[in-house]
């Protein structure tokens, strides 16, 4: 309230929710939204939660070890990251990453064995094509992937499911014990099923080499 009477260019927020129970942090994020909206000015704000930086910002800068990563809108960020680090932390609950094996390459597409895939998926690469018998890792949001369907499959093993009502978290390890965790909208039919199929469309999984640049 002291700094707003002063009518500044510029605030400064560093983790000014950090020690707020859960409902008063979802008050306060709306009413520093208002603020922003009202009084019109700049605002740097210093956080370590995604979701702040999500709904609060007009741009973000995603920082790594004092490095920059990327900057851009929220959405930018979560539809287009450059890198790994990026992909995993803008999203709630963060994107998935399988580990997978360059088995072809042909032009600009390449087809990657998925760590528990039923078969192997192609994808066609921006940049920088891998080689044949490359490490890769593919990056796949929690709601591109659904129970059964069709596209690209890989076998879970479930272990936890999270019921919200209008949407399900479905907690699952690959045979490489790798954790995904699966969207669900409506709830969860079955949830203490063990073996279950997950598909998703190749066309929207990211796909990054071994020091997490991105290659799609």
């Amino acid at each position: 309230g002291r700094s707003i009477v002063r009518k500044p260019d510029v605030f400064l927020f560093d983790e000014p929710l950090s020690n707020l129970d859960a409902e008063l942090r979802v008050h306060m994020r709306i009413e520093i939204a208002r603020l922003h909206n009202r009084l019109d000015s700049t605002m740097v704000y210093v956080t370590h939660d995604q979701v702040e930086a999500m709904t609060l910002a007009d741009k973000i800068v995603v920082l790594q070890a004092g490095r920059i990563e990327q900057v851009g809108s929220p959405l930018h960020l979560y539809d287009d990251p450059d890198n790994k680090f990026v992909a995993g932390f803008i999203g709630s609950p963060s994107m998935n990453f399988l580990s997978g094996k360059v088995t072809a390459v042909s032009g600009d597409s390449v087809s990657i064995a998925v760590e528990g895939g039923v078969s192997d998926i192609t994808v066609a690469l921006s940049q920088n094509p891998p080689q044949v018998g490359d490490t890769v890792a593919v990056g796949v949001r929690p709601e591109h992937f659904e129970i059964g369907g069709t596209g690209a499959q890989i076998a879970v093993r479930s272990d936890v499911t999270e019921q919200m009502g209008g949407v399900g978290y479905m907690h699952a390890y690959t045979a490489a014990e790798t954790h995904v965790v699966a969207e669900i909208r409506g709830r969860i039919a079955n949830p203490k099923q063990n073996d279950v199929t997950l598909s998703f469309a190749p066309s929207q999984c990211f796909v990054f080499d071994e020091t997490g640049a991105r290659l799609r």
